[in-house]
C-alpha cells in the first residue's frame, strides 16, 4: 500500500512548534548568560575608575532576531534572513510510522550558501537523493559563544524510486521546519518533515 503524505499541510503548526521550542530553550539560556552590570558611584573621582575596572566583568555578545517582529508584512516575517553558510555533515533519522525497509543513518552531505541549501543523501529505501532549495531563518539568538536558530529548508528532491514521487517521475517537494543549536562554528540541527524526525552535524564557513 502506497503511503500519502500532503507535502505543505503541515506547514503553520510546523513552524509555530519549532519558533516554540526555539522561545523556550532560549529564554532559560539567555538568563543565565546575559551579563549581569553593576555600576558603583564613588564620592573620590580617582578611586571610581579603579573601583569600576575592578567590579568590570567580562562583556558578552547578545544578538536576537525574530522575523515576526523585524520584517514587515506576511511575505517578509516567513521569508526571515538567509543561514549562515555552513556544511552539512551527516543525518539520521527516526520515523513516526513504522516500514518494512527503513534506513536510519543516511549519509548526507550538503552545503548552505547565501541561503542556498545543496546536498545528496541516502532516502529510506537506500536510494541516492539529490535535494536543492532554500534555507531560511525566521528566529536566532546568540549570547557568548552559543547559538540557537530557528527556520525551514524548501526545494526540491530527486531519486525516490518509490512512494514520494509526483506524476510518476522521480521529483518530490521538499519542506523541513529547522531547529539548530550551536557552539562556536558546531552545530547540531534537528528537523521536522511529515513523519520523519532528523539530527544531523554542521559546520558553520
Amino acid at each position: 500500500m502506497k503511503k500519502t503524505i500532503k507535502p505543505f499541510s503541515f506547514l503553520s503548526e510546523s513552524l509555530l512548534l519549532t519558533l516554540a521550542l526555539a522561545s523556550l530553550f532560549w529564554n532559560t539560556a539567555a538568563a543565565e548568560l546575559m551579563p549581569q552590570t553593576q555600576i558603583n558611584y564613588q564620592l573620590d573621582i580617582e578611586d571610581s575608575d579603579s573601583e569600576k575596572n575592578k567590579n568590570a566583568g567580562p562583556i558578552k555578545s547578545v544578538y536576537r532576531y525574530n522575523s515576526f517582529e523585524e520584517e514587515s508584512g506576511w511575505s517578509g516575517r516567513l521569508w526571515g534572513q538567509p543561514y549562515n553558510d555552513r556544511l552539512l555533515l551527516g543525518m539520521w533519522t527516526q520515523h513516526l510510522e513504522e516500514g518494512d525497509d527503513q534506513e536510519n543513518n543516511n549519509q548526507l552531505l550538503g552545503m548552505v550558501y547565501n541561503g542556498y541549501y545543496v546536498g545528496t543523501f541516502i532516502n529510506t529505501h537506500s536510494d541516492r537523493v539529490v535535494s536543492a532549495g532554500w534555507q531560511r531563518m525566521l528566529y536566532s539568538s546568540t549570547a557568548g559563544n552559543w547559538s540557537v536558530e530557528a527556520g525551514y529548508r524548501a526545494g526540491i528532491m530527486y531519486g525516490y524510486k518509490k512512494y514520494l514521487r509526483v506524476f510518476e517521475t522521480d521529483f518530490f517537494p521538499m519542506f523541513q521546519t529547522l531547529l539548530d543549536f550551536s557552539y562556536r562554528n558546531v552545530g547540531l540541527e534537528l528537523s521536522w518533515a511529515g513523519v520523519v524526525l532528523t539530527a544531523g552535524f554542521y559546520y558553520k564557513i
